[in-house]
């Protein structure tokens, strides 16, 4: 069922970022990841918009996925969830191992998504750069 995916289906089915929630499935499109947990399903999805918000102003462009470059939105997803996982754990990483845990730490730190320093996660998102693909 669709009503299960996973807004950071993205990241997870590059293999570089993991969710405890998450679970491969296979669709109709191709590979997916369905969440297992409806409540931080939810969560995520809080987080998520936040994200795109912050990204879609840094990077000058409207909410349209026709109109949208497909490294924005890997930028907005994976940089946003590295900068989130910086504001948490002080840390430098290239991947996660828990984006659920990541998000509740978050969601812990700051009681509302609108206190997010904006700055830091856009240099994050900007700092992002996309593996090459091997020819």
């Amino acid at each position: 069922m669709i009503g299960d995916a996973c807004v950071f289906a993205l990241p997870q089915v590059s293999n570089e970022f993991a969710c405890e929630h998450g679970k491969l499935v296979t669709r109709r499109a191709g590979p997916d990841i369905a969440c297992q947990s409806p409540a931080m399903q939810q969560q995520c999805a809080c987080v998520y918009e936040r994200l795109k918000q912050i990204g879609l102003t840094e990077f000058e462009f409207e909410d349209d996925l026709t109109q949208v470059p497909h490294g924005v939105w890997a930028k907005i997803q994976f940089g946003g969830l590295l900068g989130l996982d910086a504001l948490c754990n002080d840390s430098d990483k290239r991947a996660l191992d828990n984006i659920a845990g990541t998000i509740q730490l978050v969601m812990q730190q700051y009681s509302e998504l609108g206190m997010l320093p904006v700055e830091q996660i856009t240099a994050s998102m900007n700092a992002y750069r996309n593996r090459r693909r091997k020819k």
